[in-house]
């Protein structure tokens, strides 16, 4: 099963901080001919005095290099998504600059150059913010409900084990499925899926990853849903002609039972056990079928094959019982 694998923000600092002072980007800017990223106010400080990129000195203009370098909204908004907390501080900063300095305050400034935007109307969160979610049984697709529209039962339907939760923006999608699982005591043969819409979720995805994944704008709890599954499914094999080497009398996916007690070392010694090479056989099976415990499901695995239909050495002499 194919495994992803978390990146950690300190392997994406590279990509994420400026090379001029060392920091996060603030107001990331971008040289158009290079396409190296700066914070605003290191690059207009730099280019005062140079004409050339710090990072890989192409020449941003010969005469107005100011021209030629962009506002980079897309950087800035993912730098402000990965790093906790880098908004909300740098919001505080700018409230508290304007504080000690009104006169200095941009007359056409939006209210995030003056720090007035919060976490929220910016759409960001923090890994120790609380998220509201409502929780409730996944009933099928949008699709399977569409007859019951009709008939007006679907506003009922919705209402019925709709629950609301208050939890930590960093919470995984497995402990929520944990937390489902003990409050209705989910036995273990069953598991417990936690879907957005008609999308099932990642276990390792966080409530702050599913806000930014989906559309979720924050006007109302965040709409999750779960089901119950059967952990282990029996798959029914398919009639496929034998060949040689392959056991084609049916075998047992389920993983919940362990091979110890499938063995034939711990089965009960019956009169219908099976052959085995030391001990003559009292009747010949059908060619083609697969011997039967006592009229029971062939789950458990075949004996070795010594014992199928074989001729057999004791003693230096050839037994033909079982041919």
């Amino acid at each position: 099963m194919h495994r992803t694998t978390r990146i950690k923000i300190t392997e994406l600092n590279p990509h994420l901080m400026c090379a001029l002072c060392g920091g996060y980007f603030i107001d990331a800017t971008t040289i158009v001919e290079c396409l190296h990223s700066f914070c605003k106010t290191c690059i207009v400080r730099y280019l005062e005095t140079n004409k050339y990129c710090p990072m890989c000195d192409v020449q941003v203009h010969k005469t107005r290099p100011l021209l030629s370098i962009r506002s980079d909204k897309t950087l800035q908004d993912i730098v402000y998504k990965l790093v906790p907390g880098l908004f909300k501080d740098e919001m505080k900063r700018r409230r508290d600059f304007y504080a000690a300095y009104p006169m200095a305050e941009v007359p056409n400034g939006s209210n995030e150059d003056r720090g007035e935007v919060s976490e929220q109307d910016k759409g960001s969160l923090t890994d120790d913010e609380i998220v509201s979610l409502s929780i409730e049984f996944y009933e099928g697709s949008r699709e399977e409900k569409k007859g019951t529209v009709e008939n007006g039962d679907l506003e009922k339907e919705k209402k019925n084990g709709l629950r609301f939760l208050r939890c930590p923006a960093a919470m995984t999608v497995m402990h929520l499925a944990k937390f489902l699982r003990n409050k209705m005591d989910v036995p273990s043969k069953y598991k417990v899926e936690v879907l957005y819409e008609d999308e099932p979720l990642k276990e390792y995805y966080t409530l702050m990853d599913i806000a930014y994944i989906y559309p979720w704008r924050r006007n109302g709890p965040l709409p999750l849903k779960y089901r119950v599954q059967p952990a282990c499914k029996r798959l029914k094999l398919s009639q496929l002609p034998p060949s040689e080497g392959t056991n084609t009398s049916g075998a047992s996916e389920c993983e919940s039972v362990s091979d110890k007690a499938h063995s034939p070392a711990t089965l009960p010694a019956t009169s219908s056990s099976l052959p085995s090479p030391a001990t003559p056989s009292h009747g010949s099976p059908s060619p083609g079928t697969g011997p039967a415990l006592n009229g029971t499901s062939n789950c458990h695995p075949l004996p070795p094959a010594a014992s199928r239909g074989r001729k057999t050495t004791l003693n230096g002499s050839t037994a033909s019982a079982l041919t």
